[in-house]
């Protein structure tokens, strides 16, 4: 817990050192700053970086609170039938084209274990906790390539205690990268990614190998704001993806409101 604080006050930090390089665009006094959001993705699915986390259909609220380039928000998924639960916190810095991301994930119905099982959500106890930090930076150009190298660095991301029990007690670091593309065909953008690990983990699947790196993420998302009103627009997505690790293929479509 105290890695998180310290990060989140360097990134606090950052963000107001970023803001005083440039008053003119970053000015907390000016109300176009600070915005606050809330809405939620219906989806029939939930597959992240290739993995099937949720085959139902679920609920996917979030809240962020942005000033000037500093952000904190809060995500949530929870699927129809209560199978599968997760509960996110983040803080973000922007500068330019690159964000800074720091993620809390907190999942309570994980690959089948009974959440009266998993750890309570207070507890951050490095071998104990249901939570894993991860430190991600995410860049985007002009031009419609973008790219993301995430690592977790704390919690519940163990090496794998089968090779050897000691294991279960230290950090993985598991890391995932991801690039992609996107591009727009007659209102509708499509964005092909591909995604990889890079060392010996179990987060993403089994990837415990001599090198530990394997393409886990292949696929395409599809994207179109579907006009109703005059004022109003329903943004809309379906992705398909295959993980060439395990074999598998995912499709899954959704679409979101917000305010």
């Amino acid at each position: 817990m105290k890695k998180l604080l310290a990060l989140t006050c360097a990134i606090a930090l950052a963000s107001g050192a970023y803001a005083q390089e440039d008053d003119d665009e970053f000015d907390f006094s000016n109300e176009s700053s600070v915005s606050f959001s809330v809405g939620t993705d219906i989806a029939s699915g939930f597959v992240w970086r290739g993995l099937t986390l949720a085959e139902g259909a679920n609920f996917q609220p979030w809240v962020e609170f942005n000033a000037g380039p500093f952000a904190l928000g809060l995500w949530n998924c929870t699927t129809f039938d209560g199978e599968y639960k997760e509960f996110d916190m983040y803080t973000s810095v922007t500068a330019g084209q690159v964000t800074f991301t720091v993620t809390d994930y907190y999942t309570i119905s994980n690959y089948g274990v009974p959440s009266s099982m998993m750890p309570k959500f207070s507890e951050y106890h490095a071998h104990e906790t249901g939570h894993t930090l991860e430190f991600s930076t995410d860049w985007e150009s002009e031009f419609g390539l973008d790219a993301s190298f995430n690592i977790l660095f704390y919690g519940a991301d163990k090496r794998d205690w089968e090779e050897d029990p000691e294991d279960a007690m230290k950090n993985a670091y598991s890391t995932y990268f991801e690039l992609g593309y996107t591009a727009t065909v007659k209102q509708v953008d499509f964005r092909p990614f591909v995604g990889a690990t890079f060392g010996k983990t179990t987060w993403y699947g089994d990837c415990s190998g001599e090198h530990g790196a394997n393409v886990v993420n292949v696929g395409v998302k599809a994207s179109h704001e579907l006009k109703i009103t005059d004022h109003f627009s329903l943004p809309i997505y379906a992705v398909f993806g295959y993980n060439p690790q395990s074999d598998d293929v995912a499709a899954f479509a959704g679409f979101q409101i917000g305010f």
